[in-house]
This record gives C-alpha cells, structure tokens and sequence, in this order.
C-alpha cells in the first residue's frame, strides 16, 4: 500500500551481524501493551531462578527504553498538572521487570475509580510523577521506582526532553497529540516530534552501543514504535551498534494508524522516518489467530496483519516465522515464545 519508487531504493535492513555472547544484552524500543510483553519474556528467560542475580552483573542485560510522548488519559493529566514526562508505559514496564513484594506490584497497578480528582489515575503513574518532583529528573524516577519494585533489568526514557506529537495525514491536514492522531480517522503521511531536536537520553544511548540485540515493538507504529525513534541521535546509535536489529512485527492492524497494511508496509513506514535504521529480521506470527477473536476486533475495524515473508525479504530484511499466539480474550504475543524466538536470534541460529 505505502511504496513508492524512493522508498523500495531505501536500503535500511542489512545482512545480519556476527553472533554474539551467549547471554545477550537486550534493548526493548517501544511503548503501550507491547513493550511490557517483550521485556516480560526475556527477564523470565535471562534470570529465571536457577542463576542468581547480580546487579552489578546482570542489571545493564535487559534495557527497555519507552517513548514519553503520551499525552491522553492518566499521564496526560499528570503532565498537563505537573508538567512532568508521561508515566502510563513506563510504569507498565516497570511491573513487567517486578520481581519483588507482589504486593507491591498490586498496589503500583491499581487504578482509582469514580469521578473524583482521583478517578482513573494509576497509583504507579501518582508514584512517579511525586518521585519525578522529590529527584533530579525522570530517569532518577524511574531508577529510584525499579528499587522498590526489585525490577531485573532497568527502565529508561528515551528522552528528558518535554516532547508532543505531531502528525501529517495523507489530505494534508496536521493534528498536534497523541491521543487525537488515531481518532483523526485519515491515513497518516508522516509524524514529528516536538520539539524535533529532543536529545536522547545518554543512558539510552550507551545501552544501545553495549546491546547484542535490539527490538523494535510490537506496539502502536505512530504513536510508540516511531516516536521513539525520531528523538535524535536514537537511530543513529542503533545504525553505528553491532547489534542484531529484530522488528517484532505486530499481530493486528490498528483503526485509526495501519488500517490495511501489511508487513511491508511497516518496515516502509519505520524507514521513512528512520531511513538509516538497520533492520535485520522481521519477527512474523505464524499461528492462525481463532476466528471468534478475529471476528470481535474486525468488528472493531481490526485485522491480521498479512505477513507476506517474500516482500519483507525483497526489501533486504530476514522474514522469521514462528508461533508467537499468547492465549486468553485479547490477541497477544506469548512472552514465553517471543522470548525464545528473539533469544534465538540473538545467539545466530538459524531462522
């Protein structure tokens, strides 16, 4: 749907890199319910209980970096009250790191309810946004919340900088916020992010060139995967790093940002934006999604995202194909199964 001639000459996947050690360092990019999941999987299966954990050792082996550019629900009206970074995805990565009190857990997810001053607010989103006004910045935050939380592995903002969103649709019309962009209801031509010269995080940054392995989702592809990327100096750091490049392809089209795309049509998407991005294998689901699951989220105007391996590989990337189906009502990736197949690459076997 999304080619064009300058974008099929783009040669932002590469052929894959040397393989590494063979407990990897991880960096997750992304946000929203994806991220989580990703960064779940691998911290169950890099230091699950038979290997002890050293934090001096072991806490640089698993990085998720989070976009902060929400600006819609709970972390919307902590920014707009307190001018603090949006805490809604990084909190969720926290949780998915937890390996402390599952108390503590419970009470960092819970959500207020009712109309009150409180109503929908998280009480995790409420902890960080007091611990981002008592420290030094929101990375300090984050650090000082993955304390309490006994997280494995670290949680980082890809920027400090106070960032929104902004997207140019396809009949030329701009829409400023994430939250209003997917209701905007017109295909989406290209987002930016203001300001365009947010610096990214150092942190962040050292992560990548440290990291064997780099995954890019699954997630919302304007309003998590690709804001992320554009904060400045982040896809550069990706492009200069040895790192294997893995985009965790998602499971479902979403109304709104990738209404009819296929496979293809993301890998186009993240180089028009990213054009030096390597990307070297294409995460594919293969398991067939049940048809009644199907059936409630094409009502929804969502549905699977063809995979079409042939073109992901025409365009220079590796088309990796395993079943990756979670279970339960919602269409998910399994932690456990993402985790082996990126673990995987990771070591260099072999699609």
């Amino acid at each position: 749907m999304l080619r064009t001639q300058f974008e099929e000459r783009i040669t932002g996947c590469a052929g894959p890199p040397p393989a590494r050690r063979a407990l990897p360092r991880v960096v997750a990019l992304g946000g929203g319910t994806g991220l989580p999941i990703v960064l779940r999987g691998v911290k169950d299966r890099l230091f699950h209980s038979r290997r002890k954990w050293v934090a001096a050792r072991d806490r640089g082996r698993l990085t998720g970096i989070v976009s902060v550019a929400d600006d819609g629900g709970s972390s919307g009206r902590l920014r707009r009250a307190y001018g603090v970074l949006a805490p809604g995805d990084a909190r969720n990565c926290l949780l998915a790191l937890a390996n402390g009190d599952p108390l503590l857990s419970t009470l960092f997810d819970y959500r207020f309810d009712g109309n009150g001053g409180l109503g929908g607010h998280s009480l995790g989103n409420l902890i960080l946004t007091a611990l981002t006004r008592m420290e030094l910045d929101f990375a300090c935050a984050l650090e000082r919340a993955g304390g309490v939380l006994s997280i494995r592995g670290r949680v980082l903002p890809s920027t400090l900088d106070d960032v929104s969103l902004l997207a140019e649709l396809e009949d030329g019309r701009r829409v400023v916020g994430e939250s209003r962009i997917a209701s905007a209801g017109r295909p989406i031509r290209r987002v930016a992010l203001r300001p365009s010269a947010a610096r990214a995080l150092p942190e962040a940054l050292r992560a990548i060139e440290q990291a064997d392995l780099v995954t890019i989702g699954p997630g919302s592809l304007y309003t998590s995967l690709i804001p992320v990327l554009l904060v400045r100096d982040l896809a550069a750091s990706i492009a200069r790093s040895r790192a294997r490049v893995v985009l965790i392809m998602n499971l479902m089209t979403e109304p709104g940002e990738t209404d009819s795309y296929t496979a293809a049509d993301v890998v186009l998407a993240l180089r028009r934006h990213a054009p030096r991005l390597p990307i070297h294998d294409v995460l594919l689901n293969r398991a067939p999604i049940p048809g009644s699951l199907a059936a409630r989220y094409e009502a929804r105007g969502a549905g699977p995202i063809v995979a079409e391996p042939d073109a992901i590989r025409a365009l220079g990337c590796r088309a990796v194909t395993r079943d990756l189906l979670g279970g339960g009502p919602k269409i998910r990736h399994d932690p456990g199964r993402l985790a082996s197949a990126l673990l995987g690459l990771a070591s260099g076997r072999a699609a």
